[in-house]
Protein backbone atom coordinates (compact mmCIF):
# COMPACT_ATOMS: atom_id res chain seq x y z
CA UNK A 1 0.00 0.00 0.00
CA UNK A 2 1.42 2.99 -0.77
CA UNK A 3 1.16 6.37 1.46
CA UNK A 4 1.14 8.64 -1.57
CA UNK A 5 -0.83 8.12 -4.72
CA UNK A 6 1.95 8.65 -7.61
CA UNK A 7 1.46 12.19 -9.15
CA UNK A 8 2.96 13.54 -12.96
CA UNK A 9 6.76 14.91 -12.75
CA UNK A 10 5.19 17.99 -14.12
CA UNK A 11 2.31 18.60 -11.50
CA UNK A 12 5.38 17.87 -9.18
CA UNK A 13 7.46 20.47 -10.45
CA UNK A 14 5.14 23.01 -10.26
CA UNK A 15 3.41 22.31 -6.62
CA UNK A 16 6.10 20.61 -4.94
CA UNK A 17 6.76 21.46 -1.35
CA UNK A 18 5.15 18.09 0.58
CA UNK A 19 5.65 18.48 4.11
CA UNK A 20 5.25 14.88 5.78
CA UNK A 21 2.21 14.54 8.03
CA UNK A 22 2.54 12.40 10.96
CA UNK A 23 0.39 9.99 10.06
CA UNK A 24 2.76 9.12 6.78
CA UNK A 25 5.66 8.96 9.20
CA UNK A 26 3.59 6.66 11.43
CA UNK A 27 2.59 4.17 8.53
CA UNK A 28 6.45 4.26 7.57
CA UNK A 29 7.75 3.23 10.65
CA UNK A 30 5.00 1.07 11.59
CA UNK A 31 5.86 -0.90 8.09
CA UNK A 32 9.66 -0.93 8.88
CA UNK A 33 9.20 -2.42 12.09
CA UNK A 34 6.59 -4.90 10.87
CA UNK A 35 8.75 -5.96 8.26
CA UNK A 36 11.54 -6.63 10.94
CA UNK A 37 8.57 -8.88 13.28
CA UNK A 38 8.59 -11.00 10.42
CA UNK A 39 11.92 -11.55 9.77
CA UNK A 40 12.67 -12.34 13.34
CA UNK A 41 9.68 -14.78 13.92
CA UNK A 42 11.58 -16.94 11.23
CA UNK A 43 14.79 -17.02 12.62
CA UNK A 44 14.71 -19.10 15.75
CA UNK A 45 15.81 -23.11 14.03
CA UNK A 46 16.51 -22.07 10.75
CA UNK A 47 18.55 -18.53 10.91
CA UNK A 48 18.12 -18.37 7.19
CA UNK A 49 20.88 -15.95 6.45
CA UNK A 50 18.43 -13.52 4.21
CA UNK A 51 16.32 -13.51 7.30
CA UNK A 52 19.03 -12.24 8.71
CA UNK A 53 20.05 -9.92 6.17
CA UNK A 54 16.72 -8.73 5.53
CA UNK A 55 16.39 -7.70 9.37
CA UNK A 56 19.16 -5.40 9.63
CA UNK A 57 18.67 -3.86 6.72
CA UNK A 58 15.42 -2.79 8.09
CA UNK A 59 17.05 -1.89 10.83
CA UNK A 60 19.36 0.36 10.01
CA UNK A 61 16.56 1.76 7.75
CA UNK A 62 14.28 2.52 10.39
CA UNK A 63 17.33 3.78 12.89
CA UNK A 64 18.46 6.67 9.51
CA UNK A 65 14.50 7.77 9.47
CA UNK A 66 14.75 7.44 13.30
CA UNK A 67 17.77 10.09 13.18
CA UNK A 68 15.96 12.09 10.58
CA UNK A 69 12.52 12.55 12.65
CA UNK A 70 14.88 13.18 16.12
CA UNK A 71 15.86 15.90 14.63
CA UNK A 72 12.91 17.54 13.44
CA UNK A 73 11.75 16.64 16.95
CA UNK A 74 14.58 19.13 17.79
CA UNK A 75 13.47 21.85 15.83
CA UNK A 76 10.13 21.77 16.70
CA UNK A 77 10.03 21.21 20.77
CA UNK A 78 13.83 21.68 21.18
CA UNK A 79 14.27 18.29 22.47
CA UNK A 80 15.15 15.03 20.78
CA UNK A 81 13.42 11.96 20.05
CA UNK A 82 14.13 8.94 22.38
CA UNK A 83 15.38 7.06 20.08
CA UNK A 84 14.74 3.37 19.45
CA UNK A 85 14.50 1.63 22.26
CA UNK A 86 17.38 -0.87 23.65
CA UNK A 87 15.38 -4.18 22.85
CA UNK A 88 15.25 -3.45 19.27
CA UNK A 89 19.03 -2.45 19.33
CA UNK A 90 19.65 -5.42 21.44
CA UNK A 91 18.41 -7.98 18.66
CA UNK A 92 19.61 -6.04 15.89
CA UNK A 93 23.33 -6.47 17.62
CA UNK A 94 22.42 -10.21 18.12
CA UNK A 95 22.01 -11.00 14.86
CA UNK A 96 24.95 -9.12 13.71
CA UNK A 97 26.58 -11.67 15.74
CA UNK A 98 25.29 -14.66 13.69
CA UNK A 99 25.75 -13.22 10.73
CA UNK A 100 29.19 -12.47 10.71
CA UNK A 101 29.85 -15.85 12.20
CA UNK A 102 28.11 -17.41 9.28
CA UNK A 103 29.58 -15.11 6.62
CA UNK A 104 33.33 -16.18 8.19
CA UNK A 105 32.41 -20.03 8.49
CA UNK A 106 30.95 -19.73 4.64
CA UNK A 107 33.86 -18.29 3.06
CA UNK A 108 36.60 -20.69 5.01
CA UNK A 109 34.66 -23.64 3.67
CA UNK A 110 34.35 -22.13 0.20
CA UNK A 111 38.29 -21.64 0.11
CA UNK A 112 38.83 -24.90 1.34
CA UNK A 113 40.92 -23.45 4.07
CA UNK A 114 39.00 -24.69 6.97
CA UNK A 115 41.14 -27.96 5.99
CA UNK A 116 43.48 -28.90 9.07
CA UNK A 117 41.72 -27.01 11.22
CA UNK A 118 39.45 -29.52 12.95
CA UNK A 119 40.03 -28.31 17.10
CA UNK A 120 39.76 -24.64 15.98
CA UNK A 121 36.55 -24.74 13.71
CA UNK A 122 34.99 -26.65 16.22
CA UNK A 123 35.10 -24.07 19.19
CA UNK A 124 33.75 -21.62 16.24
CA UNK A 125 30.99 -23.66 15.50
CA UNK A 126 30.25 -23.82 19.25
CA UNK A 127 30.48 -20.08 19.52
CA UNK A 128 27.98 -19.63 16.29
CA UNK A 129 25.55 -21.71 18.58
CA UNK A 130 26.09 -19.55 21.39
CA UNK A 131 25.48 -16.30 19.20
CA UNK A 132 22.01 -17.74 18.04
CA UNK A 133 20.74 -19.15 21.46
CA UNK A 134 21.54 -15.09 22.45
CA UNK A 135 19.65 -14.27 19.17
CA UNK A 136 16.63 -16.04 20.22
CA UNK A 137 16.40 -14.49 23.44
CA UNK A 138 17.02 -11.35 22.04
CA UNK A 139 13.63 -12.09 19.87
CA UNK A 140 11.81 -13.62 22.64
CA UNK A 141 12.46 -10.06 24.78
CA UNK A 142 11.35 -7.90 22.13
CA UNK A 143 8.01 -6.57 23.01
CA UNK A 144 7.00 -6.00 19.40
CA UNK A 145 3.94 -4.26 20.43
CA UNK A 146 5.66 -2.02 22.98
CA UNK A 147 8.15 -1.38 20.81
CA UNK A 148 6.26 -0.27 17.78
CA UNK A 149 4.14 2.06 20.15
CA UNK A 150 7.21 3.53 21.72
CA UNK A 151 8.42 4.52 18.07
CA UNK A 152 5.08 5.41 16.44
CA UNK A 153 4.49 7.66 19.70
CA UNK A 154 7.53 10.17 19.03
CA UNK A 155 6.49 10.92 15.51
CA UNK A 156 6.85 14.82 14.69
CA UNK A 157 3.78 16.66 13.91
CA UNK A 158 5.34 16.44 10.19
CA UNK A 159 8.43 16.76 8.34
CA UNK A 160 10.22 19.86 6.47
CA UNK A 161 12.39 19.93 3.80
CA UNK A 162 14.66 22.15 5.59
CA UNK A 163 14.80 19.13 8.06
CA UNK A 164 16.19 16.95 5.31
CA UNK A 165 18.69 19.66 4.03
CA UNK A 166 20.16 20.24 7.42
CA UNK A 167 19.85 16.05 7.79
CA UNK A 168 22.19 15.26 4.92
CA UNK A 169 24.68 18.50 5.58
CA UNK A 170 24.92 17.18 8.91
CA UNK A 171 25.97 13.60 7.30
CA UNK A 172 28.22 15.46 4.58
CA UNK A 173 30.32 17.76 7.43
CA UNK A 174 30.37 14.26 9.66
CA UNK A 175 32.59 12.35 6.99
CA UNK A 176 34.19 15.54 5.86
CA UNK A 177 35.60 15.86 9.47
CA UNK A 178 36.30 12.18 9.92
CA UNK A 179 38.66 12.49 6.61
CA UNK A 180 40.72 14.98 8.31
CA UNK A 181 42.01 12.67 10.20
CA UNK A 182 41.06 9.14 8.51
CA UNK A 183 43.70 6.49 9.11
CA UNK A 184 42.24 3.41 10.30
CA UNK A 185 39.54 0.90 9.72
CA UNK A 186 37.37 2.32 12.29
CA UNK A 187 37.07 5.48 10.45
CA UNK A 188 36.39 3.93 7.05
CA UNK A 189 33.51 2.13 9.17
CA UNK A 190 32.30 5.54 10.79
CA UNK A 191 32.25 6.72 7.14
CA UNK A 192 29.78 3.88 6.10
CA UNK A 193 27.52 4.34 8.60
CA UNK A 194 27.24 8.41 7.16
CA UNK A 195 26.76 7.35 3.76
CA UNK A 196 24.04 4.25 4.62
CA UNK A 197 21.76 7.57 6.27
CA UNK A 198 22.32 9.33 3.23
CA UNK A 199 21.13 6.28 1.15
CA UNK A 200 18.41 5.32 3.35
CA UNK A 201 16.79 8.08 3.72
CA UNK A 202 17.06 9.55 0.00
CA UNK A 203 15.54 5.95 -0.64
CA UNK A 204 12.70 6.58 1.41
CA UNK A 205 11.68 9.53 -0.43
CA UNK A 206 12.17 7.86 -4.18
CA UNK A 207 11.12 4.43 -3.48
CA UNK A 208 8.26 4.93 -0.29
CA UNK A 209 7.22 8.15 -1.18
CA UNK A 210 7.96 8.21 -4.89
CA UNK A 211 8.43 12.12 -4.41
CA UNK A 212 11.74 14.03 -5.51
CA UNK A 213 14.48 14.23 -2.92
CA UNK A 214 14.99 17.49 -1.65
CA UNK A 215 18.32 17.65 -0.78
CA UNK A 216 21.20 16.17 -3.13
CA UNK A 217 24.90 16.45 -1.39
CA UNK A 218 26.33 13.72 -4.13
CA UNK A 219 24.28 13.83 -7.54
CA UNK A 220 25.81 10.26 -8.27
CA UNK A 221 23.96 7.76 -5.97
CA UNK A 222 25.68 4.37 -7.74
CA UNK A 223 28.71 6.41 -6.69
CA UNK A 224 27.70 6.12 -3.08
CA UNK A 225 26.07 2.58 -3.38
CA UNK A 226 29.23 0.99 -4.70
CA UNK A 227 31.14 2.60 -2.02
CA UNK A 228 28.93 1.97 0.80
CA UNK A 229 29.33 -1.77 -0.45
CA UNK A 230 32.89 -1.88 -1.15
CA UNK A 231 32.92 -0.66 2.84
CA UNK A 232 30.72 -3.43 4.08
CA UNK A 233 32.88 -6.15 2.20
CA UNK A 234 36.12 -4.51 3.46
CA UNK A 235 34.25 -4.38 7.05
CA UNK A 236 33.70 -8.36 6.93
CA UNK A 237 37.09 -8.70 5.51
CA UNK A 238 38.34 -6.74 9.07
CA UNK A 239 35.96 -9.14 10.94
CA UNK A 240 37.55 -12.30 9.70
CA UNK A 241 41.18 -10.70 10.61
CA UNK A 242 39.61 -10.92 13.92
CA UNK A 243 38.26 -14.15 14.09
CA UNK A 244 41.50 -15.48 12.91
CA UNK A 245 43.55 -13.87 15.22
CA UNK A 246 41.10 -15.11 18.16
CA UNK A 247 41.04 -18.59 16.84
CA UNK A 248 45.43 -18.83 17.21
CA UNK A 249 45.41 -17.09 20.26
CA UNK A 250 43.35 -19.57 22.08
CA UNK A 251 44.65 -23.65 23.28
CA UNK A 252 45.12 -25.26 20.01
CA UNK A 253 48.09 -27.80 18.51
CA UNK A 254 51.12 -26.35 17.19
CA UNK A 255 49.72 -27.69 13.34
CA UNK A 256 46.58 -25.98 13.77
CA UNK A 257 48.36 -22.95 14.95
CA UNK A 258 50.79 -22.62 12.08
CA UNK A 259 47.68 -22.64 9.89
CA UNK A 260 45.53 -19.99 11.50
CA UNK A 261 48.81 -17.50 11.81
CA UNK A 262 49.21 -18.02 8.19
CA UNK A 263 46.08 -17.31 7.59
CA UNK A 264 45.95 -14.29 9.43
CA UNK A 265 49.03 -12.90 7.99
CA UNK A 266 47.51 -13.44 4.31
CA UNK A 267 43.89 -11.59 5.27
CA UNK A 268 46.08 -8.98 7.25
CA UNK A 269 48.37 -7.87 4.31
CA UNK A 270 44.98 -7.81 2.13
CA UNK A 271 43.04 -6.01 4.52
CA UNK A 272 46.12 -3.12 4.67
CA UNK A 273 45.84 -2.87 1.10
CA UNK A 274 42.34 -2.50 0.68
CA UNK A 275 42.28 0.08 3.55
CA UNK A 276 45.11 2.12 1.68
CA UNK A 277 43.10 2.27 -1.62
CA UNK A 278 39.63 2.45 0.13
CA UNK A 279 41.35 5.48 2.20
CA UNK A 280 42.12 7.46 -1.21
CA UNK A 281 38.63 6.73 -2.51
CA UNK A 282 36.67 8.29 0.19
CA UNK A 283 38.83 11.26 0.13
CA UNK A 284 37.64 11.82 -3.47
CA UNK A 285 34.16 12.56 -1.98
CA UNK A 286 35.60 15.89 -0.65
Amino acid sequence: MKILPRVSSIWLKKNYNFQMKRKALSELMSRRLHNIKKHSDRLPGAFDPEDIHDLRVEYKKTRAVTRLLQLELLSQWERPGGGLPPRLKALYHACGKVRDAQLFLKDLQTRNLAVGLPQTLTRWEQRLFADKEKAVQAVEALQFNKTLETITGEMPRQLHDDTVTKFMQQKVAAIHIILIAADDENDLHAIRKQLKDIIYVRRLYEQDWEIPFPANPWKSEKELNDLASTLGDFNDRCLAVSWLQSGYEEACDAAEKDILQGLYRDEFQQKEKQKLLLLQEVRGLS
